[in-house]
């Protein structure tokens, strides 16, 4: 076989790059305009991702050039016009050859998903050392007599402090199995002295 054809082959064997291939498989459901992209994957990645315009519309100007994806310009009365793309022959072809690695993302997607969901986070900077206190011997108390711990309904009111969960439907419950790993951590950062605890189990 010869060089250019080897050539050849490696390159219709190439993949295009993770941005642009989330575009294509937005773009095989339906045609969108750019800011209708950017707000689409904000919502498939949960938050996780916010793209930017810098990148999406250099991918997708990338794109059309080499024939992946066709652009229609909306001219609008009201507000600047649009300029909506669609998925071409070449760009579905392309994607046909990229399942694989679609089916990985996808998969890793839903993965962060899943993290991102159970996330509940806390942070406040005015407590003092007796409302500390009651906060540990709460979490304590209630682990010890119900194996669990409703950390929402332990936790100060969410006006306090920075407390932010994407589960504001139902109450975060922690609920450790053993056996439990445990991490404590006094250090100076910043300028500031902190301690960190951590727990760490497999739950069944």
């Amino acid at each position: 076989m010869s060089k250019a054809k080897r050539q050849k082959q490696r390159q219709s064997g190439m993949k295009v790059g993770a941005v642009s291939l989330w575009l294509l498989i937005l773009l095989s459901e339906r045609p969108m305009y750019g800011y209708e992209i950017i707000r689409e994957l904000e919502k498939r990645f949960s938050g996780y991702w916010k793209p930017k315009t810098g990148t999406i519309y250099p991918a997708l100007e990338k794109l059309e050039q080499d024939k992946l994806v066709t652009s229609q310009r909306e001219f609008r009365e009201e507000g600047p016009d649009r300029k909506h793309y669609a998925l071409a022959k070449k760009g579905a072809a392309q994607l046909s050859q990229s399942v694989p690695r679609w089916i990985k993302m996808m998969d890793m997607l839903e993965h962060y998903r899943e993290t991102h969901e159970a996330i509940f986070r806390y942070k406040t900077d005015d407590a003092n050392k007796e409302e500390l206190s009651k906060l540990l011997i709460d979490i304590g108390q209630s682990l010890k007599n119900n194996g669990s711990v409703e950390i929402t309904k332990v936790l100060p009111p969410k006006d306090k402090a920075t407390a932010t969960t994407t589960t504001t439907t139902k109450p975060t419950t922690i609920t450790p199995v053993n056996p439990i790993g445990f991490k404590f951590l006094y250090a100076k950062e910043n300028h500031k002295l902190e301690i960190h605890m951590e727990l760490e189990w497999t739950p069944k």
